[in-house]
């Protein structure tokens, strides 16, 4: 006696319907993917430039780039991007004049040529304000020189602290406290911010 095998539920019809039918769709898109942007410079941080502030970036997309927006404005309306409109690699730069120290955030929108978005939010903090280097403590070395003791301290964080030409190792803080051996004759200590500002302050 020959046993037949069991139809198929309609439940299960309509699954492997489903199935077939988002299978055919993904086939059959052109585009898959968003436009990718990218900033170049200055990286997403904090930077002491005030006037002009210039930023470098690219967009891609497998398509073609059909806009992109800063802050609303399509910069590839511009003379100077010109040919621009439909090419699969853009790049572009523009710049942010009469910045105040403070946070700022521009919002760059890339459209491709089948109308899919891609987003970037790029923030940098503009400080234009230097360390501040404080000596708390000197003592005279028995072999000549002196111990000095000093605390930096920076408003978003002191990156680095060098005596003459040498690096002290530690890690970016608000304040940091050190101590270093100076030569007789004496050094110049250097304290920077992560934004580039610069103190500089000789001791003995």
């Amino acid at each position: 006696m020959t046993r037949r095998r069991p139809l198929p539920t309609a439940r299960f019809l309509a699954a492997a319907l489903l199935a077939v039918a988002t299978l055919t769709g993904c086939l059959g898109r052109d585009d898959a993917l968003a436009p990718l942007v990218a900033i170049r410079e200055p990286k997403s941080g904090t930077t002491r430039t005030t006037e002009d502030l210039r930023i470098v970036g690219y967009v891609m997309d497998d398509e073609g780039v059909a806009a992109l927006e800063v802050d609303g404005t399509d910069l590839l309306a511009f003379d100077v991007y010109a040919g621009e409109r439909g090419k699969r690699f853009v790049e572009f730069v523009f710049t942010i004049p009469d910045l105040g120290e403070g946070e700022t955030t521009t919002r760059i929108v890339a459209r491709d040529v089948s109308g899919r978005t891609s987003t970037l939010l790029h923030t940098l903090r503009i400080d234009v304000t230097p360390p501040t280097l404080e000596i708390v403590g000197r003592e005279a070395l028995d072999g000549g020189g002196t111990r000095i003791e000093g605390v930096a301290r920076d408003d978003v964080a002191v990156s680095a602290i060098r005596a003459g030409d040498v690096p002290l190792a530690f890690a970016p803080a608000a304040e940091h406290r050190f101590a270093v051996d100076v030569p007789e004759g004496g050094t110049t200590l250097v304290v920077e911010d992560g934004a580039g500002n610069v103190t500089a302050r000789s001791v003995e």
